[in-house]
């Protein structure tokens, strides 16, 4: 070390590093549990002791306990989802602040890829929906779950270079703050809905610092290993049953479906080729166009806010089973197609950034 050299400088780099870090591992690790929570959810909804689940989750804590959310599924959906929007203003705040889109000529390429990746699902939803009914699940699709995504990205290993894992996270919270807009001003129906606005409000409106830096650090496993599992099994639940998808409810399954699978990532592979062709974005240092094709197939994973729009979207009838079991065999399906096309594309050890720290704090493009 220099003279003159300040080592609480490097300490608090060091810390602000580690946070990044602490931060994509733990939302790769609750990705693993999210999708065992889910698969259980499911399990448990076509088995014998799919009843008793139901009871289970649509009973209440007590007789006179309106304020924990009638049901034990209220709490989780009306209440501990507050804390899950709170921690996604929190890290949208962070990304504006000092992450990737904190400097435009980095945002740009993130920012045009969630866009054409919101855009692409909602209009491919719409061709497949058919009559108004099932028109109103258009914004299902529109979210990447960012836990989801990341858990499918851990399996590839090495071959994922670690700009590509910041260029989701960017990706996925601008998703965030799209759904949440989505969900604001097209679903303002549900009433349960003004919480969680005011918790990601709450997020987004805290000023940034090492107060705001500290908070989510804590927060943040409680929500990926308690709130998404807990959520997940909530509401993945969905009994499969001779004639379960029919009428509205199979235009509702494919709609879903065809939004993740078709819709995700042709709208990021196209958006991202546009902006770089026309000139508004570079592609980031270490990655080509094969790595962005991977993006854009990982971009389909949805679940936790795809399942909370579903709620809002059909709150009654057979439509949300349906939307649903589009979200998660959708999901599913982009994850196998993420691991199989990665596997053939990415090489191993490939040239990027050594760690996503630095992939974030370059200014290299």
């Amino acid at each position: 070390m220099s003279q003159g050299a300040d080592p609480t400088a490097g300490r608090s780099k060091t810390r602000a590093l580690y946070t990044l870090e602490a931060f994509l591992r733990t939302e790769a690790a609750s990705g693993v549990l999210l999708f065992a929570c889910a698969a259980a959810a499911m399990a448990l909804a076509n088995s014998p002791a799919s009843l008793a689940a139901h009871n289970f989750w649509q009973g209440s804590w007590s007789r006179a306990n309106s304020l924990m959310g009638g049901s034990r599924a209220g709490f989780v959906n009306d209440r501990l989802m507050v804390l899950f929007f709170f921690v996604a203003g929190l890290e949208i705040r962070r990304e504006l602040y000092r992450g990737e889109l904190a400097v435009w000529r980095r945002a740009a390429l993130p920012v045009m890829a969630a866009l054409g990746g919101m855009v692409a699902p909602a209009l491919v939803y719409l061709v497949f929906a058919g009559q108004p009914p099932a028109r109103s699940g258009w914004g299902v699709p529109m979210a990447t779950d960012i836990a989801f995504a990341l858990g499918v990205l851990a399996l590839l290993g090495k071959r994922v270079p670690p700009a590509l894992r910041v260029l989701l996270l960017a990706l996925a919270v601008i998703d965030d703050l799209g759904a949440i807009v989505v969900l604001a001003i097209f679903y303002p129906q549900a009433g349960h809905v003004h919480p969680t606005i005011y918790g990601v409000a709450l997020g987004l409106l805290l000023p940034p610092g090492k107060r705001a830096d500290a908070l989510r650090t804590h927060l943040h496993p409680w929500v990926a290993y308690g709130v998404m599992p807990a959520f997940a099994l909530a509401n993945a639940g969905v009994s499969i049953h001779t004639g379960s998808l029919s009428g509205q409810s199979q235009l509702v399954f494919g709609a879903v479906v065809a939004g993740l699978v078709l819709g995700k990532p042709m709208g990021v592979l196209g958006a991202s080729w546009l902006a770089v062709r026309m000139g508004f974005a570079q592609l980031p240092r270490g990655l080509g166009w094969t790595a962005i094709a991977v993006l854009g197939l990982c971009a389909g994973v949805g679940l936790t806010m795809s399942l909370f729009v579903a709620r809002l979207a059909f709150p009654q009838g057979d439509l949300l089973p349906a939307a649903k079991l589009g979200v998660l065999l959708g999901s599913a399906l982009m994850g196998v197609a993420t691991v199989v096309v990665g596997r053939k594309l990415l090489i191993p050890n490939s040239m990027g950034a050594p760690t996503a720290d630095e992939a974030e704090a370059s200014t290299e493009l």
